[in-house]
C-alpha cells in the first residue's frame, strides 16, 4: 500500500528539465506532483474536479508560452483562493515584488533553487493550504 503523500504540488513551468528536477526531488520527499508545460495547461488540468481537490499548491514559472505566469496567478487567485501559489523564476526584478505585493503570492524560489530552500517552501505552502481548507477558506 502506498504511503499517504505530504501533499500535491502542481509544477507549471514550460522547461521539461525543470519540471523532470522539480518532480524527482518532490516526490522523493514525499509529495506528489502534476505537470503543466504553460499556463493553460494548469488552468486545464484545474478543470478536472479530482485534480483541482488535490492540489495544495501551485508552483508556477513567471515567463511561459501562451498564458504566462502572472496570467496565470491571476486566474488561480480568482478561480482556486484558497491555493498557495510558489513562483518559480530566474529573473528576479521589481514585477516579481509587484506581484507577492499585488497578487497575494506565497513565496517565491529563485531558479537554481537548493533542495533545501525548495522543500522548506513547499512544505509551509502545503500546510498553509491544509489549514484554509480546515478552516473554510
Amino acid at each position: 500500500m502506498k504511503p499517504t503523500a505530504l501533499g500535491t504540488v502542481l509544477i507549471a513551468d514550460d522547461e521539461d528539465h525543470i519540471r523532470k528536477a522539480l518532480r524527482i526531488t518532490l516526490t522523493r520527499a514525499g509529495y506528489d506532483v502534476l505537470e503543466a508545460e504553460d499556463g493553460d495547461a494548469a488552468i486545464a488540468l484545474m478543470q478536472n474536479p479530482a485534480s483541482a481537490a488535490a492540489v495544495d499548491v501551485l508552483l508556477c514559472d513567471l515567463q511561459m508560452p501562451n498564458r504566462d505566469g502572472m496570467e496565470t496567478i491571476g486566474e488561480f487567485k480568482s478561480r482556486f483562493p484558497l491555493v498557495p501559489i510558489v513562483i518559480l523564476t530566474g529573473a528576479p526584478d521589481f514585477v516579481l515584488t509587484e506581484v507577492i505585493l499585488k497578487q497575494g503570492v506565497t513565496d517565491y524560489l529563485l531558479k537554481p533553487v537548493s533542495e533545501k530552500k525548495m522543500l522548506s517552501v513547499i512544505g509551509v505552502a502545503v500546510r498553509l493550504h491544509k489549514l484554509r481548507v480546515e478552516q473554510g477558506g
